[in-house]
């Protein structure tokens, strides 16, 4: 794979931001949810479903699915779950420079659209079409490799940087090599292991004594260094697995769509539609999928379902309901616990997990 552009859109600062929820209540947060479609997750070619793994349960994004049109922040949600799987795979390889290195190699672009390198380096993850035969995986189990996709390129990266972090420790104790062994994993990533055996190390450029395309390996890996802090804490707010075992129910229904966009009108007690949820729609599906009872579509009419609770005594599955206008609540979400919530919060946004807002409500439901 050849070096990438940074081609991050906003800055990490603006981004974390915007994820952490730090912004406060949007200005304008969707009202009078409409349930007028109901086309599935099929349309975009792929299967309206969840792949349980020992890690959790992630949703199996198809690669020309609309949210590669949300960059940087939306397409790091739909990436993360299948970034923290790969992540894994082995301790030396952490979720942070998966991220990192996807950032430089194709900005978390992925479909039918991305641009190809110029070494004709394909998707999210740049693979050649000789490097995705021989170490092309099918990441999310459904029968095919896609190289355009998510899943399968994020964990084919993964197994092959596993597998060169072993290969660079055979090296090490053999004395052919000196250096860290991830920043070895990643030079053989980038230029290939037969190149880092040669050049004892982490190929740099050393007067010319080094091939340029061998060259390009050392600032390649600087790059995904210098990246790694910020991602890691870019990828913490959707780092909800080990909640969502804890929680369970309506919680754990919830979650696994983290990452998916915001669709008005989007979403029904049968999961997604048109691509994602509205509000009302996550909630809608999260309390029938954990408890078999079907709210109102609305969240004005979802305020009317249960029983209302001091919200200092709300707990893990009750709904939290705010954006107060004159018909009732413009918006409901689902509480997480420790002044946290699920929803899916406004238009170019993603279903998440970040701070309550101000002046919400509980209601329990169930």
């Amino acid at each position: 794979m050849a070096v990438g552009v940074l081609a991050i859109a906003v800055s990490i600062g603006t981004a974390l931001g915007v994820m952490s929820g730090t912004l406060g209540a949007p200005a304008q947060v969707e009202k009078n949810e409409s349930s007028n479609a109901a086309v599935s997750l099929a349309a975009w070619n792929g299967p309206a479903r969840t792949q349980d793994t020992p890690e959790g349960i992630v949703p199996s994004v198809p690669s020309n699915f609309p949210g590669a049109t949300l960059a940087p922040v939306g397409a790091v949600a739909v990436f993360a779950p299948w970034i923290k799987k790969a992540g894994a795979l082995c301790s030396e390889i952490t979720p942070a420079v998966i991220a990192s290195l996807y950032s430089v190699e194709n900005g978390f672009k992925y479909g039918p659209d991305t641009d190809i390198s110029p070494e004709g380096g394909r998707g999210p993850g740049r693979f050649t079409t000789a490097a995705w035969t021989a170490y092309g995986k099918d990441g999310d189990g459904d029968g095919k490799m896609d190289i355009l996709g998510v899943a399968d390129p994020v964990m084919t990266t993964g197994y092959r940087l596993c597998d060169l972090v072993k290969q660079a420790q055979s090296w090490q104790k053999s004395g052919e090599v000196e250096g860290d062994t991830v920043d070895l994993a990643l030079a053989a990533y980038d230029v290939g292991p037969d190149a880092v055996r040669e050049a004892g190390g982490v190929p740099a450029d050393k007067a010319g004594e080094v091939p340029a395309e061998q060259a390009v390996a050392a600032p390649f890996v600087a790059q995904i260094k210098s990246l790694q802090d910020s991602f890691a804490l870019m990828l913490a707010p959707f780092d909800y697995n080990n909640l969502a075992a804890a929680v369970g129910g309506v919680v754990e229904a919830g979650l696994k769509f983290l990452g998916l966009p915001y669709v008005w009108g989007g979403g029904n007690i049968n999961g997604p539609s048109m691509g994602g949820f509205d509000c009302s729609g996550l909630t809608s599906y999260a309390i029938h999928a954990a408890t078999g009872v079907t709210l109102p579509r609305t969240s004005e009419t979802q305020w009317g379902v249960g029983v209302e609770v001091p919200l200092d005594q709300a707990q893990p599955g009750d709904l939290l309901f705010g954006n107060w206008q004159a018909g009732g609540p413009g918006h409901v979400a689902i509480y997480v616990g420790n002044g946290q919530m699920l929803h899916a919060p406004t238009f170019g946004d993603v279903v998440k997990v970040g701070p309550i807002f101000a002046g919400m409500k509980a209601r329990r439901v169930v």
